[in-house]
């Protein structure tokens, strides 16, 4: 048995180091662990810890050094105050779960000689390998809150197989580690297990443990208060009441000043940081974004194709119906408190500006919320599934999710903007839309040239042919036709278009279009109103060692 619940861990851990690398240049401006949201959750520890810079002051260089020149990937997470003076946005929680890895990260930057400054491979890895580390070290904490609850191995296993592969964890553990869930998701699990452990013991520094870890998830995300009304639950579950943990006999005050003390020191944190930063002890550091509880998105929120999260995650609803079967029939009690949490948390999520919750794969605030789902899903599976049960419902639609992960990662899908047509239409699709530039209602081609012969650009040859059409009758638009194969990915490869003077240059990156086998895409820029100009249009690799097949180039100018 040990022998199988080893190759679980095994295979599960590998699983996820391998998508990580597979997506992940260890060096390229594209793909770092500290982009988006996570550069301002992260901007706290180099602030504090290496620059001494309540400003951030130090991002836009940092931005220079590091991200795309064209700063596709700027984010600006200062939130001016009346006071003049800004505040990071978001809450500190997340650092004080990074502060581990950061650490490490300077002591490995300064051994092997890479710049201690915060954003060097380093400590870009570092970040990555953080949400490996807690969501697996999450996954053992919940197993032992399984085995509490007589809940076999074989069960949990499959259960896990659920959360990783099943759910949209897969999607923030390999491609995105932007945000805040995984790390969340670790913390409910340890949440999870101390308040078992507490019910069991009736120990008050468990009870303390459990103060302290709500606390830390508070100043991660305030929403997640909503989780302490899980334990009357464990509670009902184990048949004990809340004043048989508070009796004289069991709860001794004495015991509660050291979790206390470190509770109230966490929560105090965001305060401490809100003075540094601004001299203001209070301040609300989400600008104008705010919630309209009037107006709840919860159906679209819930099963929409643009983010709903039982659509995009159809394993999430078959396990929370398991979960309401199975508490339905222990009681009414069982239920309500097992349901009523989750309406609370939907519709508070629900109520958000961005209901959406921007792009990504479906609804991810709701990933801290999986631990119990998943509890009820496996006294379900224990009591109602037999293996090949589970292993028909878990294994095929635990595929589905990779792949529309995958889709999602690659464009195919856009997270927050899907529609029905577009759902289907792409279902199961693995390759990018190349893209399809049509030329305008009212508008005609005006002048055209190309060229239809293999040309193959490499590290010896880094340009290729060159298509050239001079615009002698007032077009404004510049159209391009090509067929190209290449790496996918390949962010060197763009295609340039310019005047001959110079006095107009532009240029798209092709990298999430190409494949090896060629195929055809265009794109349309538009042109400044001068007449007489030469513009012309090749394939350039960026002076890299990268490689790219180019089978036709066609160049068009149109304009009314």
């Amino acid at each position: 048995m040990r022998i199988k619940q080893s190759l679980f861990w095994i295979i599960a851990i590998s699983c996820v180091l391998i998508g990580m690398f597979s997506v992940r240049e260890l060096d390229g401006r594209y793909g770092r662990s500290i982009n988006g949201d996570a550069k301002a959750y992260y901007a706290y520890l180099p602030a504090l810890f290496i620059y001494n810079d309540p400003s951030y002051s130090y991002i836009d260089s940092v931005e220079q050094r590091y991200y795309p020149e064209d700063r596709s990937q700027f984010k600006d997470f200062r939130i001016p105050q009346k006071n003049g003076k800004a505040v990071n946005k978001t809450f500190p929680g997340l650092s004080v779960l990074y502060a581990p890895f950061f650490f490490l990260s300077m002591f490995v930057a300064w051994v092997f000689g890479f710049p201690v400054d915060g954003y060097s491979a380093p400590f870009q890895w570092g970040i990555a390998f953080s949400h490996l580390v807690y969501f697996f070290v999450g996954l053992r904490f919940l197993l032992s809150f399984f085995r509490s609850y007589k809940i076999s191995d074989t069960i949990s296993y499959w259960v896990f197989t659920f959360l990783l592969f099943g759910t949209n964890c897969w999607y923030y553990l390999v491609y995105d580690h932007t945000v805040s869930h995984i790390h969340s998701f670790f913390l409910t699990c340890v949440l999870l297990w101390s308040m078992k452990r507490w019910i069991s013991t009736k120990q008050v520094k468990m009870l303390g443990l459990v103060a302290c870890i709500m606390a830390l998830l508070v100043i991660i995300r305030p929403t997640n208060a909503v989780m302490i009304l899980f334990l009357p639950l464990l509670l009902v579950l184990r048949n004990v009441k809340l004043k048989a943990l508070l009796s004289k006999e069991v709860f001794h005050l004495k015991a509660l000043i050291l979790p206390v003390i470190i509770g109230l020191s966490i929560l105090a944190i965001p305060f401490l940081f809100w003075k540094w930063q601004s001299d203001l002890w209070l301040v609300y550091s989400y600008g104008k974004e705010s919630f309209d509880f009037k107006h709840p998105h919860l159906l679209e929120f819930l099963f929409s194709y643009q983010k709903g999260w039982l659509l995009w995650s159809p394993l999430t609803l078959f396990a929370l119906i398991g979960g309401l079967i199975y508490f339905g029939k222990q009681s009414w009690k069982a239920l309500l408190l097992f349901v009523l949490p989750l309406i609370i948390i939907v519709y508070i999520l629900s109520s958000w500006w961005c209901w959406t919750y921007g792009s990504g794969f479906g609804q991810r605030p709701m990933m801290e919320y999986l631990p119990f789902i998943a509890l009820g899903f496996a006294f379900f599976a224990q009591k109602y599934l037999k293996k090949i049960h589970l292993a028909l419902i878990i294994l095929p639609f635990s595929g589905l999710a990779m792949v529309q992960s995958y889709q999602v990662a690659n464009s195919i899908l856009h997270g927050g903007l899907t529609t029905k047509k577009e759902y289907w239409s792409h279902f199961l699709q693995l390759k990018t839309d190349a893209p399809k530039a049509e030329i305008p209602i009212g508008y005609k081609v005006k002048s055209a040239a190309k060229i239809k012969r293999l040309c193959t650009i490499d590290e010896q040859h880094a340009f290729s042919y060159t298509v050239e059409a001079t615009n002698l009758k007032g077009a404004d638009k510049l159209r391009v036709e090509l067929t190209i194969g290449a790496e996918h990915k390949n962010t060197d490869i763009r295609l340039v278009v310019s005047s001959k003077d110079g006095s107009f240059y532009q240029d798209r990156f092709l990298g999430d279009f190409l494949y090896d086998s060629p195929r055809q895409m265009s794109l349309m820029f538009d042109l400044p109103s001068k007449d007489s100009l030469i513009y012309q249009a090749y394939v350039w690799n960026g002076d890299t060692k990268r490689e790219a097949k180019i089978e036709g180039l066609r160049l068009e100018l149109v304009g009314r």
